[in-house]
């Protein structure tokens, strides 16, 4: 489940690189169409994430590139709908309860999203697609304090190091925010390492494939519990 006839979706990386190679887009290409989508950002928040990340952030590396090359589509469609339909308890229902309840959306890209934008940074743009699938697998909320739990798994998942440079902001500026929240946070920064650095590569994993089991089962196998 996750991907439906009606949503955009993007065909497998190897498909992808074929196209990248035919039709480049440099960088300053990928700035002019992100200013030119900030107008529409509610509707292309997706495409325009991953043209900053294209801009701004670091590239993927071969290893990751690898990993990634099997996942089809790379970024699936998410039926919202159909997830709501699924049986409480459900790893599915419980996502679709965690984007309704904090009034959030599925990651999504558009049909004019340019393919090769998308190759070169496909690690963000599944890091995008499954973040708050590891709030709910990780059982953090939106607040702080899950953000903190969320961001101390993916520094140790080894996304990119990037995230080594928000560890000040993490550790110091954050629970200066929520001085009451300060215990919690520092808990779910060591919970959120500990598994992190455990676990397989998550965003190398089609989670949408389990929505329809039972969350207590998919965070058991996959090491959460």
């Amino acid at each position: 489940m996750g991907a439906d006839d009606d949503g955009p979706t993007l065909r497998p990386m190897t498909e992808l690189v074929v196209q990248h190679a035919r039709v480049p887009m440099s960088k300053l290409a990928s700035l002019r169409r992100m200013i030119r989508l900030v107008p529409q950002v509610r509707e292309m928040a997706g495409d325009i994430a991953v043209h900053k990340a294209d801009l701004f952030l670091a590239r993927m590396t071969a290893h990751q590139r690898e990993q990634l090359a099997a996942l089809d589509p790379l970024i699936p469609a998410i039926d919202i709908a159909a997830l709501r339909a699924l049986p409480q308890g459900s790893f599915g229902r419980a996502y679709a309860d965690f984007l309704d309840h904090n009034e959030l959306g599925p990651f999504t890209l558009s049909e004019q999203m340019p393919p090769e934008v998308v190759v070169r940074n496909a690690h963000w743009a599944r890091y995008a697609l499954v973040h708050d699938m590891l709030h709910v697998l990780l059982g953090y909320g939106p607040d702080l304090a899950g953000e903190m739990g969320v961001y101390a798994f993916t520094l140790a998942q080894r996304l990119s190091w990037v995230f080594w440079l928000y560890l000040p902001l993490a550790l110091i500026v954050m629970p200066m925010l929520a001085p009451h929240r300060i215990p919690r946070m520092f808990e779910n920064f060591r919970r959120g390492y500990r598994l992190g650095r455990a676990l397989a590569n998550q965003i190398a994993l089609p989670l949408d494939r389990r929505f329809a089991e039972p969350l207590d089962r998919v965070r058991a196998e996959l090491g959460y519990a």
